[in-house]
Formats: structure tokens, sequence, C-alpha cells
């Protein structure tokens, strides 16, 4: 068997001292900010240095060496919307484009010996562990990172920088945050257990580990980089997230190095589909702010959840925050039986009291009355604008509580608020695709004709509600539902399988000023094939959308 490699052995042998010698390519100006473009010499393979493809970008009024190394998704290049963030809020940065050739004319150029580190061409090298770690995608993206950490320390002249890695961009960074000394890191939709990937944490299958699984967990899996990491570490994690299982990052937040633990933090975005939301985006730039800045931000710690049945037989949740700061808000989620974190429904529990001695708050869990097993987490906002949240604490539920709930064939009404439904696509709307720094784009109340409230996204509109026993349909209901449109305007409504991918899709022509009902069965949705929806009875999401200013009403069954 191949020697089993760790993340303490794996970047010994990695040599970082060789020049960087920098070459510039060309110069992008908009407005305040100036973005150069770079090539760069990376590690020794044997068969010639890797030559790294980034860019550098600062404040031409006002050059700061507050720095930030990017790390983009491993399909992403450099993203100069997401730079330009970064630079408006004081910080100069790199960003590097790791994926290799086949994606645009410049790119970082891997040799031959080690072609494997291109995105397209890693295949196995990316999921197994077939020879050792050191023959992996993972380790020349890591090898690429670090020297891009040294290229940007000697332009800025300091070594406490900061590293940020999106989705594989965060995998990399708790490789090189154990390997390297930086300020903080900040992990976006990257936890590990990549070897766990189709296994739900709180299923009863388990992955067969055998020799390469233990190799590529050992030496790969982020989890095993967490106990090393050299510096405080930010998990910003997004719900409903079928890239990334959000159910075991907290098992690698509390595998932290412990030195370190206390100053770290984990921030879940809830009714974002998959990006960051603006508490999230708000609690990355604090947590910048204390670690690159040296600024005094108070970092809470995660708040604690137990759940109990109260005196009165009522199903209820209680949190326990840190007592240290000034909370400004407390939130509690529950969800009901789904495994599949990607297509768990997050609904918003109903606050009890507050008990300010204990820095305790209470919640009802208003489950259904046949649920077997309920997930629990708090999030927590403190008055400097940084938010927490707790663990997902999990219990299974036997008997009947006073507050249990009826089956229901309302998905939706007004009177839920903002419950249920998500954003449906932000890419037009997040910032690099994964930041939202406003709250435009979460779903919100609008009021329309005669005084009537509807929900409404420009983002669209999606639920995982449908997957859930208390509103699941019958196998001849219909779908209905309300909708008015401020003009003439057509309504797209999808039911996507969230097993197969497929799109079942069909159009509304809305009349415009006025509230209209729409009645449709499963065979008006059709797949690109022309293929009708067979039943509503499956794992779907329900998606709608509209060009127009619009809201929704009364989704339900008949």
């Amino acid at each position: 068997m191949p020697h089993m490699i760790t993340p303490v052995t794996l970047w010994k042998t990695l040599d970082c001292s060789l020049d960087v010698r920098p070459t510039i390519l060309h110069e992008v100006k908009d407005g305040d900010v100036i973005i150069e473009y770079f090539n760069f010499s990376g590690r020794e393979t044997g068969e010639g240095r890797v030559l790294v493809y980034a860019a550098y970008a600062y404040s031409e009024s006002a050059p700061s060496r507050d720095g930030i190394l990017i790390l983009p998704d491993s399909d992403k290049g450099i993203d100069e919307d997401i730079i330009k963030m970064f630079v408006s809020h004081g910080y100069s940065v790199c960003m590097v484009d790791y994926r290799g050739s086949g994606f645009s004319d410049e790119y970082t150029a891997y040799p031959e010996i080690i072609k494997y580190a291109n995105t397209i061409n890693c295949g196995n090298h990316k999921e197994f562990v077939d020879e050792s770690a050191d023959k992996t995608c993972w380790y020349e993206w890591g090898a690429v990172a670090l020297y891009a950490r040294k290229f940007l320390s000697e332009k800025l002249e300091r070594e406490d920088i900061a590293v940020i890695g999106i989705r594989d961009g965060g995998e990399i960074a708790w490789k090189i945050a154990a390997a390297a000394n930086f300020s903080c890191a900040i992990t976006i939709c990257a936890a590990g257990w990549l070897a766990y990937r189709g296994y739900e944490k709180f299923g009863t299958r388990e992955p067969e580990l055998n020799d390469e699984r233990y190799r590529f967990i050992a030496g790969i899996d982020s989890q095993a980089y967490a106990p090393y990491v050299k510096c405080p570490v930010l998990m910003l994690c997004s719900v409903n997230d079928t890239a990334f299982d959000y159910d075991r990052a907290y098992d690698t937040f509390s595998r932290i190095n412990p030195d370190f633990a206390d100053e770290s933090a984990i921030s879940y975005s809830i009714s974002c589909n998959g990006c960051i939301s603006e508490e999230g985006t708000q609690t990355m730039f604090l947590y910048l702010d204390k670690f690159v800045r040296n600024r005094q931000i108070f970092i809470p710690h995660s708040g604690s959840v137990s759940i109990f049945a109260d005196d009165e037989q009522n199903l209820s949740a209680s949190a326990i925050v840190d007592s240290r700061g000034i909370v400004e808000s407390c939130s509690m989620y529950f969800a009901e039986d789904c495994l599949d974190s990607s297509i768990r429904e997050w609904k918003k529990a109903t606050a009890r009291e507050y008990n300010p001695f204990a820095s305790n708050y209470a919640f009802n869990l208003d489950i259904y009355e046949k649920t077997k097993q309920i997930f629990v987490v708090c999030g927590v906002t403190y008055s400097n604008g940084f938010t927490v949240w707790s663990k997902i604490v999990t219990r299974k539920v036997n008997g009947m509580f006073r507050n249990s709930q009826i089956a229901c064939n309302v998905l939706y009404s007004s009177r839920d608020g903002v419950d249920c439904f998500t954003i449906a696509d932000y890419s037009d709307f997040a910032i690099g695709g994964i930041f939202l720094n406003s709250d435009t784009a979460v779903p919100h109340m609008v009021v329309k004709e005669k005084g009537i409230a509807g929900i409404y996204s420009p983002c669209g509109l999606a639920t995982f509600r449908i997957n859930s026993g208390r509103y699941a349909p019958k196998d001849d209901s219909v779908f209905k539902l309300d909708v008015f449109t401020d003009e003439k305007a057509e309504i797209k409504v999808s039911f996507i399988d969230m097993v197969t991918g497929d799109c079942y899709l069909t159009e509304i022509e809305a009349l415009g000023g006025v509230w209209q009902s729409v009645l449709l069965e499963s065979k008006n949705f059709k797949n690109e094939q022309g293929a009708a929806l067979s039943s509503f009875s499956q794992k779907l999401k329900l998606v709608i959308e509209c060009r127009a200013p619009y809201a929704i009403n009364n989704v339900m069954w008949l």
C-alpha cells in the first residue's frame, strides 16, 4: 500500500523558497480600482515550474497593505466583481485562476507531468487518492495557492494576510491554512467530508472505507486539516446547496485547532438557496476587520440549542447565547424528517420568551403530527452586526404534542409571511454568484391590488415544502396558486425533479393589474423532451419566475 500522507507530512516537502518572478500581462482600470494581471512562477515539478495566472487589485487613490488571497471554485476563473467588492472595502487583493487550460486564452500552465492539475483533466485525481495525496490536483492547487500567498506578501511587504476560498477554493484554503501562516481563513460552502458525499449525515448508510478512502480522508479531506490550522477560521455555509453538505459543517468546525477555536465562527445562510446572505457577507467583512486590520471586533461564541417538551406538552426549543455581547436578534429554524440536506425546508420557529439572566431564548416548534425526526438550528446577530449559528441539533420525535399540526393542503399563504420560499436564481444579484450585499433579492412581502399582500423576489421564488409530509399532495391533486403582475407578463412555473434534475415547466399568461387564480394538473408541466410530469408526489422543487414585478399568494393543492 502506498505511503499514508497526512496534513502534517504532505506540505513539508513542498519547496516555497523559489523566486516567484512576476511578469505583468495587462492592466484594467475601473473607476478607482486598478486590476493588474500577472504570470508568476510556482513550484518546480521536475519538468519545469508551474506558471501561475493571477490578478492583483488595489485602490488607485488609497492603496492598502491589508491583503486578501482569494481562491475561486475549481471551475471558475478570476471574477472582477468579487475583486472590486473587496477593494471597495479597503483591501488589496490577489485572486488566482488555478483551473488550468481549456477555459480561456490566459491560464495557469501546468507541466505535462502534472497535467491532472487542469480541472478538465483531473478525473480521479480530484475524488480519489489512487497513489498518494501529493499525486492529486488538490496538492497542485494548494501549491499554486501557497506561491500566490508568497506573491501577495511580497507585493504588500507584509506576512499577515487573509485567505478566502469559495467551494473547492475553500477546500484549498483549509489545506494552506494548515501549511502556512495567515491572519485568518474564510471558507465558503467548504467543510470537507468529500469522501462521504452522497451519504446523509443523519441517515443510516455509511461509505465503505478501504485503503484508498483512508488515504483520501487523511491527506485531502478538510476535516483532517481543521486540527492543524494556524489561524482562526470563519465558515460561511449556505443551506439547500446541492454541492455542499452543510449538515457536516459543524463537525469540521468542532475540530478546529483549540488554539484558534475561540476566535473561529460558523454562520449559515437560510433562504438563499446556495449563496451567502447579506448577514453572512457583513459577518465576513467584520471578521476581516478584526484579523487583518486588528480592529476591536467582538467575535461571539456559537449558541447551544436544546429540544424539550414544556409543562403544557408543547414541543419547544431553547437557545443559550453568548452573554458577553448585546443580542440584536435571535432566530430559530426547524425542519422535519428530510435527511437530504439539499431539499430540506427550514421553517422559522415562533418565539416564546426570553430570560435575560440566563441569556436563554425559547421557541415553539409547531411540527406536523406525523413527524418522526426534527432538526433545529439557531442564528444570533449581535449589536456589532456579527452573526453566528449553533450546531444543527436533531431529535427523534414520539407521541403527540399540544402544538402539533395536522396535514394541510395550503403550501403557502400571505399569513406565512416570508416563510417557505427561498431565492430561485441568484446569479444576477449575488456578486460573483456567491455574495449578497443587500436584502433586495431575498423573498419579501409586497402589497398589491385592494391591499392584498403576496410574496416576491426579483430572483424568482423556490420552495422545497412539497417534500414535507404535512404538505404532501395526493395522487390526483391539482395545483393552484393566485398570482398578480403589475403588467401583462409571462409567469414560468416549474417543478424540478431533485433526483434526475429534469425541469418540468409550464407558462402562464398573467393579465396584469389583477389577482388571478391558476389551476394546473401535473400533465400541464413538460420537460425539454415534451414528457409530462407523471405526479406531484416526488422529490420536487417548485420554482416561480417572472420578469415583471409580481406577487404570489395561496399556493395549494385541490
